[in-house]
């Protein structure tokens, strides 16, 4: 056959040698004559059709009579070419196999299609039952925040501005009374989202543990503890030691003799006096995390408060935030500076103000940790 046609073919007479050769030489078309020796065309076609549904059929014949061969295209013939007109059929099944080959494409493409509806709506439904846990979640560590009437009962005048990155937070702010002493912390736990909020949930814990419990009020001393206990808290099975750690600033007020004393490990307490703010630096060294040694000491800061002061302790979520106009990160100095141009105002409004820039800095940037803030006047 001319028309660059390429082919090998196989011609049958029954029925039962036509269902086999379906299957056995796997056609990609079937040219069929009208009249069969058992079985007519038509018959041949839903034979055809019914075994593999797709394959291409035409229909070669003497004669036939418009009704015949509206009859035979209602019944899903793709052709028929009369048999005095042969030169057409090399370009007829050119046609019909690029047609099927579309339409096979197409046929991939929409299974494909329901096979990504189906997938998508499983993992839409995975997503949220996994958002739904988290934010059942977000319920839990919301309730483990202590009461802010506790701090109420001792300084009147405070702010706390706490934005997690995810829906639960590896932030977490902390108080606790005993006696005529406060104790105040802010911490920031390895990672964020899931990992973090499972981190603050231990630190909550041990922090509990060494001061409602120990009865333990001292900030160094505290920290002291702190670490021992999460290095034996993460210590794994087989001897390898875990990288998680968490950074904080605590401090204890004494309502009496209004002294505060301050202890950090990897944050910094900033005193607001006389118009003027200063850095009350922590140890450079976290709680947990890689260090060899669980034994720590750390430095115990004090301080005289006197009426209008303000204590500030935050992580480092605020000053590590990209944006303003270069997109870069705010940096500590810089809001260390705004927190001393704002701390003039009423401390409402001054937690406004920063709340303020914070918005405004970020803009249409990515959140990049959580972020946690505490303002104190005494």
């Amino acid at each position: 056959m001319k028309n660059d046609l390429v082919f090998s073919m196989e011609v049958v007479s029954t029925r039962t040698g036509f269902e086999e050769k379906l299957f056995g030489f796997d056609p990609d078309i079937v040219l069929s004559d009208h009249s069969l020796p058992q079985f007519s065309s038509l018959e041949a076609l839903d034979i055809a059709r019914h075994k593999k549904k797709n394959i291409p059929f035409i229909l070669i014949t003497g004669s036939v009579s418009e009704e015949f061969a509206v009859e035979c295209m209602k019944a899903g013939v793709d052709d028929y070419i009369l048999k005095s007109s042969l030169i057409r059929l090399p370009s007829s099944i050119h046609n019909i196999l690029s047609k099927n080959k579309v339409k096979r494409e197409k046929d991939i493409v929409e299974s494909l299609h329901r096979e990504l509806l189906v997938a998508y709506k499983k993992i839409e439904e995975s997503s949220k039952s996994i958002t739904d846990s988290i934010n059942y979640a977000r319920l839990i560590q919301d309730a483990m925040f202590v009461d802010k009437g506790i701090l109420r009962s001792y300084i009147q005048d405070y702010f706390i501005i706490f934005r997690p990155k995810d829906i639960v937070s590896g932030d977490f702010y902390w108080f606790a009374s005993m006696g005529q002493k406060l104790v105040v912390a802010i911490v920031d736990c390895t990672g964020h989202g899931v990992p973090g909020a499972f981190m603050s949930m231990i630190g909550y814990g041990i922090l509990n543990e060494i001061v409602n419990l120990q009865h333990i009020t001292q900030p160094s001393e505290i920290l002291r503890e702190m670490n021992e206990s999460l290095n034996k808290a993460l210590q794994k099975s087989n001897g390898q030691r875990s990288y998680d750690g968490m950074d904080l600033a605590i401090c204890t007020i004494d309502k009496e003799s209004s002294l505060l004393e301050f202890a950090g490990a990897n944050r910094h307490l900033y005193h607001y006096s006389g118009g003027q703010i200063s850095q009350v630096k922590g140890d450079k060294s976290g709680i947990g995390g890689a260090h060899l040694n669980s034994y720590k000491d750390f430095a115990n800061h004090r301080i005289q408060l006197h009426k209008g002061d303000r204590v500030y302790l935050f992580t480092d979520g605020f000053a590590d935030q990209f944006g303003g106009a270069k997109g870069k990160r705010m940096m500590t100095k810089n809001l260390v500076k705004l927190i001393g141009q704002t701390a003039s105002c009423e401390i409402t409004s001054q937690c406004h103000k920063l709340s303020h820039y914070l918005d405004k800095w970020q803009g249409k940037s990515v959140q990049t940790d959580d972020i946690l803030l505490l303002g104190m006047e005494f």
